[in-house]
């Protein structure tokens, strides 16, 4: 693959990670309070929203390399910590995450609703919980490094790095739940980031294109 198309490739990926996750976050359900109870699960908005940042959370995947093998020379050491700490906090928690909320939680919640505990763990199993707990402090402190290692850029990277930041510390808020304004809380700084990161990537992509580049491959 050429560098161009990765950056470019690279850069649609987190932008459309962005929208996704967006999307899902203000689409996903919330009754009484509580995201993961039986009503909340079976809410018409769900699995729809779920799946929607699940699939923001694919295309993260994608994305994040792409990136990082752009910005390796100028985020350091920094900079492949936030990286690094964010794309698996993302694969570990996120994903696993979602995919038991999505496609195995309403499912147990239509056949054996006493199944799903009150205290917003979805599932009752001590493993699920710890990973998520492990998992999601990787992700939001590998977030949080990112962004200090992209403050340090010049021009819209910065503001990548100031969103991510920002993405990271608001989870922390201790916010009740509720529609809409949860989705904001979790996905919209984050979100922010991402896309600005996507956006620098494809703006890249194009500065670089050039007859001789479609015929040099990336290494990384």
């Amino acid at each position: 693959m050429t560098r161009t198309r990765l950056l470019s490739l690279g850069g649609a990926a987190l932008v459309g990670s962005a929208v996704l996750s967006l999307a899902g976050g203000l689409a996903h359900p919330v009754v009484d309070g509580r995201a993961h109870s039986v009503d909340a699960l079976l809410a018409p908005g769900s699995p729809w929203g779920q799946l929607s940042i699940y699939a923001g959370a694919l295309l993260l995947m994608f994305g994040l390399p792409a990136a990082y093998a752009w910005l390796a020379p100028r985020v350091g050491v920094l900079g492949f910590l936030g990286f690094s700490g964010y794309f698996l906090g993302n694969a570990v928690s996120a994903q696993a995450h979602l995919v038991v909320e999505a496609l195995v939680a309403p499912e147990i919640a239509r056949r054996a609703p006493e199944l799903i505990p009150d205290d917003e763990a979805i599932v009752a199993a001590e493993p699920f919980a710890l990973i998520q707990v492990v998992g999601g402090l990787v992700l939001v402190i590998g977030l949080i490094v990112l962004g200090v290692a992209l403050v340090r850029q010049p021009g819209a990277l910065r503001w990548a790095g100031v969103f991510a930041i920002l993405g990271g510390l608001a989870t922390f808020v201790p916010l009740p739940q509720a529609p809409i304004l949860t989705g904001l809380q979790i996905e919209l700084f984050r979100g922010l980031a991402v896309a600005v990161l996507g956006v620098v990537l494809i703006r890249a992509a194009a500065r670089t294109a050039a007859p001789s580049d479609d015929r040099a491959p990336v290494h990384v």
